[in-house]
């Protein structure tokens, strides 16, 4: 029973680390390190859709599989994972309270993102300032900073509707596109510039950068799949801005 317990709980933490951004091998070794000083033998087996995990006690293999269908970005909760499975991973013996550790990953799986107003606010920041640093012209700053803000709102809202996220990249690229026109014919800033800087808060940079360190961590299954879900990420965008454009110059605009 003990040992169900444990094992209960390291995969949870690993669930939870896979489900907001974390890395293969981190959540390999997150689960290994929970429970390498408390039973004989633990084997892990990760990618980011499914945990495998197993360990041998006095002769007894128990295994627990768990599929993970959820993927986000919240790298808070993936430090807070970090920090209790450093914590745990210092507990010795067959007294631990799973109950209380049990508890507290149930707290970090149901903490809230930062604050709303303060996540979109700085997704204006990031994007316009992204923008600057890519070569835009100052007059892009501003329409870049709004635009980027009702970006995150409206991808915000449709997480809240569990939209999957190739739609939200296809609807938030059209999204983009659209103001961007707008401020274009108002006289405010480039058409091209408040597009790339805008859609730099949906370019999957954490899924490329995960894939890239997979791969260099051997984890080659895990790198690949990360990096069709990087480009797959990377075309609905292209396919919602490309066809919003398209729709606009057939119609008489100018681009």
């Amino acid at each position: 029973m003990y040992t169900d317990n444990i094992l209960k709980l390291a995969v949870f933490a690993g669930k939870i680390i896979l489900e907001n951004g974390g890395e293969t091998y981190r959540t390999e070794d997150t689960i290994t390190r929970m429970l390498e000083n408390k039973v004989d033998i633990v084997e892990t087996f990760v990618t980011p859709t499914g945990i495998f995990a197993s360990v041998e006690v006095d002769g007894k293999i128990l295994t627990i599989v768990r599929r993970v269908k959820k993927r986000i970005i919240d790298l808070n909760k993936v430090a807070l994972v970090n920090d209790f499975s450093r914590r745990f991973a210092k507990e010795k013996g067959n007294n631990i309270d799973c109950n209380k550790y049990m508890k507290e990953l149930n707290d970090i799986d149901k903490k809230k993102k930062y604050n709303y107003y303060f996540r979109i606010t700085s997704a204006g920041i990031a994007a316009a300032a992204s923008g600057m640093m890519i070569g835009n012209k100052l007059h892009d700053f501003i329409p870049t900073f709004i635009t980027a803000i009702l970006l995150q709102a409206l991808v915000a809202y449709f997480e809240k509707l569990k939209f999957s996220t190739f739609i939200i990249n296809i609807l938030g690229g059209s999204f983009v596109s659209v103001f961007a026109i707008l401020f274009s014919q108002m006289g405010i800033g480039s058409l091209d510039g408040i597009i790339i800087g805008s859609i730099m808060t949906l370019v999957p940079g954490v899924t490329l950068t995960n894939a890239v360190r997979d791969a260099i961590s051997g984890d080659f299954l895990s790198g690949v799949s990360r990096g069709i879900e990087a480009v797959v990420a990377a075309i609905s965008i292209a396919v919602g801005v490309g066809a919003l454009l398209k729709i606009w110059f057939i119609l008489g605009g100018i681009l």
